[in-house]
Parts: C-alpha cells; structure tokens; sequence
C-alpha cells in the first residue's frame, strides 16, 4: 500500500522519539486520531497489525501507521528491540493506493511563474531502507529525537532540542526522501504467488492457516481474500489440490504402493486418499494407475 499525499500543505514532524524493547515486550494497541506513527528499526525485530495486515519490522525497515485505523503489537519481542519512532502530521488531504502517483514533468510557462500547481508525495506504507542510506536514516533519527523510551529502565525521558525548527522539517523531508527512493524501480511484492509458491513447498506437511499466515505476517483472513481473488480457492483446497496431483503424477512415473503415495503426500488416511481422488479425477488410484500405464 501506499500513502498519497496532496500537496501543498506539506505534511510536518512533530516529534521523534526512541524506544528500546525487552525480549517479550509489545507495541501497545491504540488508534492515533490525527497523526501518523512511522516506526525504523535500527535493532531487533517489531510484529504489527494495521488493518487486519500484518508487518514483521526487522532492522532497517520502516513502517507508516497512518491516523483512525487501529494498529497493534501481534507478538512480543523475540529479542532486545531498538527503534525510532516520529510523529507528523498533515492538514491537507492523503489517500491510500496500491500504486504510488508518479506526478509529470511539465515546461514551465511564463503565466504559471507566481503559482505552483498541486503535486503528489507518494510513500510507500512497509518497506526497506537502501542498505547505503540506512547510516543517514539512523542518524537522522538520531538528530530529531526528543523522547527516550526504555522499557527495560522502565522510564521515559523527554529532552529540548536545540535545532531550529525549519532544520528539523528539513531533516524530516530528508527521511521521506529515503523512504519515498526505497521503492523507485522495483517490482511490487506479489504476496500472492509467494503464498502459493510456499504451499507448493510445504503441501506435504501438517500446515494450517495460522502457520501460512505467521510466515508471511499476515492476518490469517487477509491470506484467504489474497487466494480467493486469484484461485477461487482457500488455503486448504490449494494444499488439497497439490496434494492430489503430485499423487496422480507418482501413481503414473512409480510403482510405490497407493497407500504410501498417500502418506507421502500428506494424507494420513489411504481411504480418504481414494475417495478425494476419484471425486477430482472420476476414477480410483488404482484405475488411474492402469489406465496411465495402459495409454503408453
């Protein structure tokens, strides 16, 4: 997803922070009514939802929470976590998309010289930092935080900071400037041919949804909708349907017995095996079996 900004206003910092995790600590559960919440992490890894989407926050990625949706910790820190954490915030208007708005270059005219014409910042929601920008982002983070979080001290500091305002806005544009380059010429995730393509790896397996969607940091309905958009199929009738052509392809190219081609390929009873085959292919293993090897 991304997060469209109309401009001019220009959105603008508030404040920054830091915060360091225990093993075991979560991100709290909240709504932030106006302001948006992005989140770096420097060390460690953050497990977040933000409407009913999952995030696993490893070290050098960032995450944009934007206001009035509700956004929440889904597991606790596997190790120490140390993150930056900003606040801004924008009086204009934004939107979310699945594309980011490329705004054209056009020949400035003589008559448009006083005036700007309305423009687009396009950010993507999750991603990484490019890995020769992350000193500069870390540092940058360094510069604008003004609040401490150490769960560990369990305290809270606040500190003054001396920049002058129009250099902290400068160095906030600076970190959208990372975030917005992150995602220049490259390909859009397609979370839904890697869901299939882990299915295909793990067909055989005991898998249930809870573990496709822990892998992927995704909410489990979230991971349905994905699959059913593009298969007409759950998770559990693509693992089904896997299942019943690798058996129908070892039933033709072996001489392994039915029973064990069910085991093999994830099914636990040899009679259920045989009634799911021939309600699929019309005909029993052991029929399908002849008539391959009669066809050659």
């Amino acid at each position: 997803m991304y997060l469209i900004f109309s401009c001019p206003p220009l959105p603008y910092l508030i404040v920054g922070g830091m915060s360091t995790f225990r093993i075991g600590d979560r991100h709290l559960r909240r709504t932030l009514p106006h302001t948006f919440d992005l989140i770096y992490v420097h060390q460690g890894e953050l497990f977040m939802e933000e409407n009913s989407q999952r995030f696993t926050v490893t070290a050098g990625q960032f995450l944009i929470l934007p206001p009035n949706r509700l956004h929440r910790g889904t597991k606790p820190c596997r190790t120490e976590t140390i993150f930056h954490w900003l606040h801004f915030y924008t009086t204009g208007t934004f939107s979310c998309t699945d594309a980011p708005v490329r705004d054209s270059n056009v020949i400035q005219k003589s008559s448009q010289q006083f005036e700007k014409k309305p423009f687009h910042i396009s950010l993507p929601q999750y991603g990484r930092i490019l890995e020769e920008l992350q000193p500069n982002m870390l540092d940058i983070m360094e510069q604008i935080t003004q609040v401490r979080i150490d769960r560990k001290e369990n305290s809270k500091r606040f500190s003054d900071n001396t920049i002058p305002q129009l250099k902290l806005q400068q160095l906030f544009f600076t970190l959208l400037t990372y975030i917005g380059e992150s995602s220049l010429d490259k390909q859009p995730r397609d979370a839904t041919a890697e869901i299939f393509a882990f299915l295909n790896d793990h067909y055989q397996e005991d898998l249930h949804l809870n573990d496709i969607a822990d892998h992927f940091s995704f909410h489990p309905a979230y991971v349905i909708r994905l699959l059913k958009k593009r298969y007409q199929k759950t998770p559990g009738q693509i693992i089904q349907q896997l299942r019943l052509e690798k058996a129908a392809q070892m039933l033709t190219s072996s001489s392994t017995s039915i029973q064990a081609i069910a085991y093999e390929n994830g099914f636990n009873d040899s009679g259920y095996f045989a009634r799911l085959f021939k309600r699929h292919y019309g005909v029993t293993p052991h029929q399908w079996r002849n008539n391959e090897n009669g066809a050659n």
